[in-house]
């Protein structure tokens, strides 16, 4: 006989070999479907042992006719009498083509009404006698369904969580990765795994469990052309795979953020036979360690690719930060991954070494297996002894700036690693630029010049600037950034100043930042507070932390890469937090674990209800507010303080900053809290030329 054999498109090639595997004679093999020969047997044998199938299609009629006339004469090319038995339902689907006009529910009426009148109509596919059509311009076909309801249906999932998914995929993923094999890793991780399919069909390819081996139903069933002692001892033969043969598996672990999935992960391994042979943890990718991986392993997931358009720019740098960990974490790893986007992908930095395209209902879908990258050293920009270049003699005392501070901070930063610093603030009259290092790039902010200065004079001090960096740390024209800050009124300081959108990796303690060094009057990160937020990642392990007013959420990462078990990060702006929610995926962490609250932060104190142990507060010196009085830090920050220890659990700390030069402290905080001042602590050493960058205390309740 002839049988059609279903699948995924895209997963033909990957159907073909595992068929052949199971002893089937494949005839023709397409990107949607196999066609196999054999006997009854093979199709029953693709049912029940098929990871890959969707449906297995015993051919009934193929009838060059119109759409007009196909259902009628569907209906009398097939012995009816012969195929369904006594008693028994059948259940029809029919589908029309592409360009076929009409409701396809109307042909399918018409071929049921001119079925034979003792052939019964059943609703659902369960316990029927499942047929399949499809209409097309000139062509009707008609097919048996030997599965009746879809073989990715393995009976162990009842709850999957939001987006689950289908078994025969995970299947596929986990047949690209090569986990079918017999020299198969010895472990398999999954850091997104959801409800956690792909590890419990991973054991059940590791173990030679059926995937029919819980499904009770099948079309094969009410088929009167197959024997009844054949298909019983078929399903006898898949069940009896789960009862032996689950021992000495590979080690299978699967992660999520989300608790809730996480519990339905551990019922469907328990309905699937496995649930004390994986592990399954709450636990999100960035806080995963080395010792959660083997030497050698498979990492296959399916990772968030952003519902929503404006998550999407965060779940791109989701897969940059799996690429980051896999590579320092497991660099001998293979990974296999789903994903919606190719430049979601790309954006791994892995190399591809396969990929498939699938179609997944109304998305396009691609497997791809990749290797990781180890982690190559990227030592940031360092002032060298000599110029690169001649440089005009103008230009020469800025260089000489730049070698002196550079000398004096080399030892510092190579002793705390540091990536991105501050190298010059004004330190010259002539120059009044500030110069700041960010990996391998530099930036160049100048302070616009009052209107007394000829603008053709000032030009040409920009240029001798910018060709000083350029000499002392040994760059090109590209790697440096040349911006001009003025005092910004109003609105105008969110505005953007360019449209290149090229966001950059830097690192900060174990941390990775996102920075714009091109669009924004801000580069993203605040420099000053690096003390701080490296104070942050040392003390927040286990810690409910609040980041208000939290600008780009640099701190949220710090406290999170540090163990904190849950972040908040509030700020008004709707840009800033979309950047800290890319920040918190590049770190492997998720926001909706840790929320992003586009909210006043004094309004939003005022109806919080949840404790917190560690808060860190950065206000801007003034604050526009449509709904209520703008925000002045030196007049309203006693208040806003007030409300925030009323969040702050006993034996929490406040960490209190501003910018504000003549900032003074509220007499009545010292009188009734335990303040710490501790600006002079927060000072980095690159900054330590301008002491008044800003105030920093530590609060907690109690006083002295």
């Amino acid at each position: 006989m002839e049988f059609v054999i279903t699948c995924l498109p895209g997963l033909g090639p990957l159907l073909a070999d595992e068929l052949t595997e199971l002893g089937i004679s494949v005839t023709d093999p397409g990107n949607a479907h196999v066609g196999i020969e054999g006997l009854q047997q093979d199709a029953l044998r693709a049912c029940l042992w098929s990871r890959l199938a969707e449906r297995v299609l015993v051919p009934l009629a193929e009838l060059d006719v119109t759409p007009d006339q196909a259902p009628e004469r569907l209906a009398a090319a097939v012995d009816w009498r012969a195929l369904v038995p006594p008693g028994v339902d059948l259940h029809l689907s029919l589908d029309h083509g592409k360009g076929v006009r009409g409701d396809s529910r109307v042909s399918g009426k018409r071929l049921l009404r001119a079925l034979p009148p003792e052939i019964g109509q059943a609703r659902r596919e369960e316990g029927a006698c499942a047929v399949r059509a499809r209409l097309d311009e000139n062509n009707a076909r008609l097919w048996l369904d030997l599965a009746g309801t879809p073989l990715h249906r393995r009976g162990y999932r009842l709850a999957g969580g939001r987006a689950p998914l289908r078994e025969n995929l995970a299947a596929a993923l986990l047949r690209a990765g090569g986990w079918h094999r017999e020299d198969r890793p010895a472990a398999l991780l999954d850091p997104f795994c959801g409800s956690g399919t792909l590890v419990i069909e991973a054991a059940w390819m590791a173990a030679g469990v059926a995937p029919g081996a819980l499904r009770r139903e099948y079309g094969f069933q009410a088929w009167r052309g197959c024997r009844k002692p054949l298909w019983e001892e078929a399903l006898r033969e898949a069940a009896a795979s789960l009862e032996g043969g689950l021992k000495g598996l590979p080690s299978l672990k699967g992660f999520d953020a989300d608790p809730d999935t996480i519990q339905y992960a551990l019922h469907n391994a328990e309905r699937a036979g496995v649930r004390r042979l994986v592990h399954f943890e709450r636990r999100e990718l960035g806080a995963l360690r080395g010792r959660d991986f083997a030497d050698q392993g498979l990492l296959a997931t399916n990772p968030p690719w952003g519902e929503r358009l404006d998550e999407q720019t965060s779940a791109a740098w989701l897969y940059a930060g799996l690429g980051r960990i896999l590579g320092e974490k497991a660099p001998a790893w293979t990974a296999v991954m789903l994903g919606a986007d190719v430049a979601a992908l790309d954006r791994s930095g892995m190399d591809m070494t396969q990929q498939w395209k699938v179609r997944n209902g109304a998305l396009n879908n691609f497997i791809r297996v990749s290797r990781p990258r180890p982690p190559a050293p990227q030592p940031p920009l360092r002032v060298g002894d000599a110029p690169g270049f001649e440089l005009p003699e103008p230009a020469m005392p800025l260089f000489n700036r730049l070698r002196k501070n550079g000398k004096h901070l080399r030892r510092w930063l190579e002793r705390e690693d540091i990536q991105a610093y501050r190298l010059y603030d004004r330190d010259l009259p002539e120059f009044n630029v500030a110069v700041d290092v960010y990996g391998d790039q530099a930036l160049v902010q100048e302070f616009k010049a009052p209107k007394t200065v000829d603008e053709d004079k000032a030009k040409q001090r920009r240029q001798w600037a910018v060709s000083a960096v350029r000499a002392a740390l040994g760059v090109h024209r590209e790697q440096v950034h040349l911006r001009t800050r003025e005092r910004q009124k109003g609105n105008r300081q969110y505005q953007k100043l360019d449209g290149q959108g090229q966001y950059r990796v830097v690192r900060e303690g174990q941390a990775r930042m996102l920075v714009n060094l091109n669009d924004y009057l801000d580069t993203g990160l605040f420099l000053d507070h690096r003390p701080l937020r490296l104070r942050l990642a040392e003390e927040c392990a286990g810690k409910r932390f609040l980041n208000l007013f939290a600008y780009t959420g640099a701190a949220s990462v710090q406290a999170l890469v540090g163990g904190a078990r849950r972040a908040v990060t509030v700020d008004a702006s709707r840009r800033y937090l979309d950047w800290a929610a890319c920040n918190l995926a590049v770190n492997g962490f998720s926001s909706e674990a840790h929320p992003l609250v586009r909210a006043d932060a004094m309004a939003w104190l005022e109806d919080c209800q949840e404790q917190f142990d560690v808060v860190f507060c950065d206000p801007p010196t003034f604050s526009n507010n449509k709904s209520r009085q703008d925000f002045v830090v030196q007049e309203h920050h006693g208040e806003l303080i007030r409300r925030i220890m009323k969040r702050l659990e006993p034996g929490g700390v406040l960490y209190f900053s501003c910018n504000f030069r003549r900032f003074e402290l509220e007499e009545s905080i010292a009188r009734w809290y335990q303040v710490e001042d501790l600006t002079a602590w927060s000072l980095p050493e690159d900054f330590r030329r301008n002491s008044a960058i800003h105030h920093c205390y530590a609060i907690r309740h109690g006083t002295l």
